[in-house]
């Protein structure tokens, strides 16, 4: 296929002609044309734009048609590529790079190559993506009579094998991730990447050599069944109580804790259609991944295991019956607009400061230092906690940008959203377009404010956890702030009350301007906070394998950085982790299906970030 583009000083059109000479038309104007190869076309286009100013240039597709073929329909979903069996494929697949058709966009045009080959009795199946990196390699005796089932499935996120055997999992499975192998009698399967299989013991390559209101959303009677499991066990009365838990239950703030995501993030681990908060931890029934967060909350008084407890659902999608605590709001595309018309209602109490905490977060921090903050730094609108974090790491996180008072209090000035540059400035030969050099030297210069002021090398990554005062709350709300329209409140409602604030336009009942501060993320005690995001499969393994390395050194003493979790969480991780191997189980069960599955099929390594999970 070659490309033909044709430019004009208002856009780009571009047409794909295929093989056949059928022409297939793109979006797009007007006139001066240029056929040419795919590289070339690219450079012209790229000094076409800078040279006339185009503002508003798009990136130039060559993939060609956005109609999917039956071979195509027939492995790819609305979620994910999904191969049922590799073991059987009759033909090699290419999908390339190419603009999803409607529906299909959460795929981020992943593109995807099989090929299968066979020679001197074996079978080989090697899985690349669209940039050419392998991503899998099996190997199998083609004279086997029997061999487990080997699903790929592939979606926005990372790739994933799944090696399934009725007979010995039953309704488990293998979870394979980059950076695992699994090798038996007659068959190799290899994923290359790093793990680490006891943490802090360096890396290794698996290569082919070797009052607590809860906003809910989708599958809300989960996270339903998921905090009244965790609050009937009595979970919250084990709790150890923060430094300032009796400020905190003086104030009675209410917490917020926002559990409406569709977890798409993690469907490699659930394989099911729910929302993350709701999603298994290696543990019982009573701690899934919203009993962290609800871990907090205890721990800082607000939930105590008696009748004062009060937890209230914000139902958006209106799956859970309206009653007894549960209140129906519109539905948003996030969960600030459930917490704004919560507010507005007085269903979210609007006469107490709030706590907001994410419903995804392992951490063992203790809110009731950073709420004391709110309370005594000098007319603090809000306090953003900040957790430091390598250069590379900060790409992945909202950044805040301070400043230093005369009293030595940091101020945020900047609410920086993944930035694209932190240690290294950008160079100007990356640009083409007119301003785009500046305008990525300016985001460079703000990321430079977010740098931790004890560590130059680290910089004030935004937890997610936010302290917003009754008085902050009020002003927002009259002046048009916190609405139901400004639905994102790390992508919306926390930039606007930052530059309210440092614009001097937000003023509490007696004329003073009321300002934002960030805090350290601090545990109990005042030492520096342990805080993780549960937000992909690889993240949650890598947790917790760390949490049972740490049992192993240190039991669920003091010592031990994860000290402030419920005991049993931590001990359920440590059994659940196998630490010289590096697979996680998600109950003992899934141990003892494991182990027949290698008798059965003579299983010789299996090690790497694996998963061993189901029904």
């Amino acid at each position: 296929m070659i490309g033909k583009i044709t430019l004009s000083p208002v856009g780009v059109k571009k047409q794909a002609i295929r093989s056949n000479g059928a022409t297939m038309p793109v979006k797009n104007q007007n006139n001066v044309s240029f056929e040419g190869s795919k590289t070339q076309a690219a450079k012209l286009v790229g000094a076409y734009q800078a040279l006339n100013g185009i503002q508003t240039a798009k990136t130039v597709n060559f993939a060609g048609s956005v109609e999917l073929s039956d071979l195509e329909k027939s492995i790819i979903t609305p979620k994910e590529i999904r191969i049922p069996n590799l073991l059987e494929l009759t033909e090699n697949i290419d999908l390339p790079l190419k603009k999803m058709p409607k529906g299909f966009e959460k795929l981020n045009a992943a593109g995807l190559n099989v090929i299968k080959e066979q020679a001197d009795g074996v079978d080989t199946y090697t899985v690349s993506n669209d940039k050419g990196d392998t991503i899998f390699i099996g190997k199998v005796d083609a004279n086997k009579a029997e061999m487990p089932i080997v699903t790929y499935k592939q979606g926005k996120f990372m790739p994933e094998i799944t090696v399934k055997d009725p007979e010995t999992l039953g309704k488990k499975a293998v979870k394979m991730f980059a950076g695992s192998e699994l090798i038996g009698d007659g068959f190799s399967f290899k994923m290359p990447g790093m793990y680490e299989p006891t943490p802090g013991r360096g890396f290794k390559d698996i290569s082919f050599t070797g009052r607590t209101v809860i906003t809910t959303l989708n599958k809300e009677p989960r996270t339903l069944n998921a905090v009244d499991s965790y609050v009937e066990s009595g979970l919250q009365k084990q709790a150890i109580k923060g430094d300032y838990a009796d400020v905190v239950m003086e104030n009675d703030p209410t917490v917020i804790i926002p559990a409406g995501g569709f977890g798409e993030r993690f469907f490699n681990i659930t394989r099911e259609d729910e929302n993350k908060p709701s999603a298994k931890l290696p543990t019982d029934d009573r701690y899934r991944i919203i009993g962290p967060t609800l871990n907090l909350a205890a721990a800082a008084g607000i939930l105590n295991g008696d009748e004062n407890d009060n937890v209230i659902y914000l139902s958006q999608n209106h799956e859970i019956p309206e009653g007894n605590g549960v209140y129906y709001v519109s539905k948003y595309k996030t969960d600030g607009g459930a917490i704004s018309e919560g507010l507005r209602r007085d269903l979210i109490r609007n006469d107490r400061d709030s706590i907001i905490l994410n419903a995804d977060i392992f951490t063992d921090a203790d809110i009731s230092r950073a709420y004391e903050a709110l309370l005594t730094l000098p007319n603090a609108a809000l306090v953003i906690p900040y957790y430091p974090v390598n250069p590379q790491r900060a790409k992945s996180f909202g950044l805040l940008g301070i400043e230093q008072d005369e009293n030595g209090n940091l101020q945020i000035k900047e609410f920086l959203e993944k930035p694209a540059y932190t240690s290294d400035a950008p160079m100007p030969n990356e640009f083409t377009q007119p301003g785009a050099y500046d305008k990525a030297m300016e985001e460079y210069r703000k990321v430079q404010t977010a740098i931790d002021p004890t560590d130059e090398n680290r910089f004030l990554a935004n937890p997610g956890l936010y302290f917003l005062s009754k008085e902050a709350q009020k002003v927002l709300m009259a002046q048009g702030i916190l609405t139901p329209d400004a639905t994102g409140l790390g992508g919306n409602v926390m930039p606007k009350i930052v530059q309210l604030a440092n614009e001097g336009k937000l003023l509490d009942k007696y004329g003073n301007k009321m300002k934002v501060y960030t805090v350290p993320l601090e545990a109990k005690g005042g030492k520096p906070a342990v805080w993780d995001d549960i937000g992909t499969a690889e993240a949650y393994l890598k947790l917790i394998k760390d949490v049972a390395n740490e049992v192993r050194l240190h039991g669920t003493t003091p010592e031990n950085k994860y000290f402030g979790i419920p005991e049993f969480v931590l001990n359920d991780f440590a059994k659940n982790t196998d630490l010289e191997s590096g697979i996680v189980y998600d109950s003992p069960k899934a141990r003892e299906s494991l182990e027949s599955f290698k008798e059965k099929y003579g299983v010789q390594s299996i090690r790497g970030n694996i998963f061993v999970a189901g029904k």
